[in-house]
């Protein structure tokens, strides 16, 4: 089983935990810090059941970090000065 959760910018690079829903229900994955947008994460245990045993495949999550589009004066501020402290141009190109 193949799935996306979408998380922010600043749940990627500071960690999160993400509720994913699965055959089972929904269960709680950890994001570790610094994830990039298409990272995949395996749930074993999670996914399509084997025929001929009591086995269980993967979930895999692929994790798509949503940049934001819209920002406001404050948050382009933040975001010039977060950059500023890694010393270069971030991916920003702000």
């Amino acid at each position: 089983i193949l799935s996306e959760e979408h998380i922010g910018m600043a749940d990627a690079a500071l960690g999160a935990e993400l509720d994913v829903k699965t055959v089972d229900g929904t269960i709680t994955m950890k994001v570790p810090a610094g994830t990039q947008s298409g990272t995949d994460f395996k749930l074993s245990g999670h996914g399509v059941p084997h025929m001929r045993s009591d086995k269980r495949g993967p979930h895999i999550v692929t994790v798509v970090v949503d940049t934001p589009t819209k920002l406001n004066r404050r948050q382009k501020e933040i975001l010039r000065e977060f950059n500023d402290t890694l010393g270069r141009k971030g991916i920003f190109g702000l």
